[in-house]
């Protein structure tokens, strides 16, 4: 019995400062409702949900929309997958820059464990063309031509999204939250988005390949600093968190109704040396010591 009083003090306190850092977020961006739904083009079952470019917006000014699959049978089962592609920082622009239907099917692990899941789950598909790992808070100018021509909404899109599936999902208790690359980091802002939106489901993670890493250099992290905002998310008392985004997953682990799977590679081509331009050793390094 002390020890589940114990745990029990650990949640509540952990929840309630989780929904503090957590609120001021959704008070912003809370409010978003998508303007029109319509069925998916390229799958069968999925009806998109999309939102007004003054509201949300893909990283070049497109449309946003956000996949959802309701089961044929009540479940209280859901399955959010973050969609992978690239990312965009002045100086390097290699990231997906719209959302389209064909969307549901790129999202990796949704194709993969539909049929799996199919019978008992719920599923939504949050699409990825923000270029900023669905955390970015920004509007820049790349060229220096006096225009904004690249829209970092990550976090716009993120609060707007996951208040949709709360809309349509409100009982949720068992929620498995997965992402592919971009997706993979995504994971790591949504976990904290979604235990604010659930404060008592169970919430499982897998990460396929986006540890969170980032260049081990002040240069580079306060480059994508500047260029998405990420300052403000970083997670109060929590000196290494400030430069390395896997850090971030750390006090949510003290929540015993969460738990993470990430699975990545030591020499990882895409992450680690086409975007973090790090040597295939140095990555590996990188990712055992942070792990």
């Amino acid at each position: 019995m002390i020890r589940k009083k114990n745990a029990l003090t650990i949640l509540s306190i952990f929840i309630l400062f989780n929904c503090q850092s957590q609120k001021s977020f959704f008070d912003t961006y809370g409010a978003i409702e998508p303007v029109r739904i319509q069925e998916n083009a390229v799958v069968d079952g999925w009806q998109n949900y999309y939102f007004s470019t003054e509201d949300c917006k893909c990283i070049s000014g497109g449309e946003f929309f956000v996949a959802l699959k309701e089961n044929a049978s009540p479940t209280t089962n859901l399955m959010i997958t973050l969609q992978g592609g690239g990312a965009c920082w002045p100086g390097k622009v290699q990231c997906k820059p719209n959302a389209i239907d064909a969307d549901v099917l790129d999202a990796n692990f949704t194709s993969q464990l539909d049929e799996r899941l199919a019978e008992d789950w719920n599923q939504a598909v949050i699409p990825y063309c923000d270029g900023s790992v669905y955390m970015g808070d920004t509007e820049l100018d790349y060229d220096g031509d006096g225009e904004t021509d690249y829209f970092h909404n990550g976090l716009k899109n993120s609060i707007a999204g996951l208040k949709l599936v709360q809309k349509n999902f409100p009982k949720a208790s068992k929620i498995f939250l997965t992402g592919c690359s971009a997706g993979g980091y995504g994971t790591i802002i949504q976990l904290r988005l979604i235990r604010f939106l659930y404060p008592e489901a169970t919430i499982y993670v897998l990460n396929e390949s986006g540890p969170g890493l980032m260049k081990p250099e002040t240069d580079f992290w306060n480059l994508i600093d500047s260029s998405w905002n990420l300052k403000q998310l970083v997670p109060g008392n929590c000196a290494q968190c400030e430069g390395q985004l896997i850090y971030w997953y750390e006090d949510m682990l003290n929540d015993p109704r969460i738990k993470i799977g990430l699975f990545s590679s030591y020499m990882d081509h895409v992450i680690g040396q086409d975007f973090l331009n790090m040597e295939p050793e140095k990555y590996k390094s990188l990712l055992l010591k942070t792990t």
